[in-house]
């Protein structure tokens, strides 16, 4: 019983460091985020909308990765990407684009498109 305690306050300890720690990351400029998606060249490989293409690179629109763990991609990408070490884009734009593509809405449902729907 008693080690179940301490196990359930370890945890209710990291969940709540860990909720801190997002609130403390900074919040960026999504106007601004999205003149650097455009500037940096993002959007020639993840599309104008974010949505990815397999030939190019992946959905970035919405993303649900954390600030630092997109800046990690930013900087040592696992594929084809090019880095983008902080001389090109700074922390700080960096969290001004990830800000952009978290609030990019979400794409209308494929039905409500007059053109792809299928004539039955």
């Amino acid at each position: 019983m008693k080690q179940s305690s301490l196990t359930l306050v370890a945890l209710v300890l990291a969940i709540g460091s860990a909720s801190a720690q997002q609130a403390a990351q900074p919040s960026g400029n999504a106007e601004h985020g999205k003149t650097l998606y455009r500037e940096t060249g993002c959007y020639q490989c993840h599309g104008l909308a974010g949505q990815g293409a397999i030939m190019t690179g992946p959905r970035v629109s919405r993303t649900e990765l954390p600030l630092d763990a997109f800046v990690n991609q930013l900087r040592h990408p696992a594929n084809q990407m090019p880095p983008y070490e902080a001389a090109i884009v700074s922390d700080r734009d960096a969290a001004d684009i990830y800000a952009y593509l978290k609030q990019m809405p979400v794409p209308p449902d494929a039905n409500s498109i007059p053109l792809l729907k299928v004539a039955r």
